[in-house]
């Protein structure tokens, strides 16, 4: 790959990549962030979490109810339900003003990504794919 222009432009091949892990960064985003929000309205709405259906975990909510239980609350109380529905909420802002290009946005999504590890095994893997790329695509650093 040829250095950078002086101008301070990068090259072609560059930015297509930066545009890719962006991407990648934001439907990673979008799905854990929507699936946190939709499994808080549905609590509310059916009273009750997604949970899985059959084997060793069927019926039984995820490891982030340890980390409630250990700070007092009940996993099923309408405190927590709104607090992983504003959770949802604020992660889907944040991805929003990444997409957009905002400065700050980096960083709440690092934030958001960092401080999902405690919702779902499946998102262990996920949250970090996605810090990583965030690393790889911070322009700035």
């Amino acid at each position: 790959m040829s250095p950078t222009p002086a101008s301070g432009e990068t090259p072609e091949g560059c930015d297509f990549n930066m545009r890719m892990l962006r991407l990648i960064v934001i439907v990673l985003a979008l799905f854990e962030a929507g699936w946190i929000t939709v499994d808080g309205v549905r609590a509310f709405t059916v009273g009750g979490y997604l949970t899985p259906r059959m084997g060793p975990y069927g019926g039984k909510l995820g490891p982030w109810t340890r980390v409630v239980w250990a700070v007092g609350l009940s996993p099923r109380s309408a405190v927590v339900k709104g607090i992983l529905v504003g959770y949802g909420l604020c992660w889907l802002g944040a991805v929003l003003a990444f997409s957009r290009g905002a400065g700050w946005a980096w960083w709440a999504m690092v934030l958001a990504a960092a401080g999902a590890f405690w919702y779902s095994t499946l998102f262990i893997l996920l949250n970090m794919v996605q810090l990583l790329l965030l690393l790889a695509a911070r322009r700035d650093v």
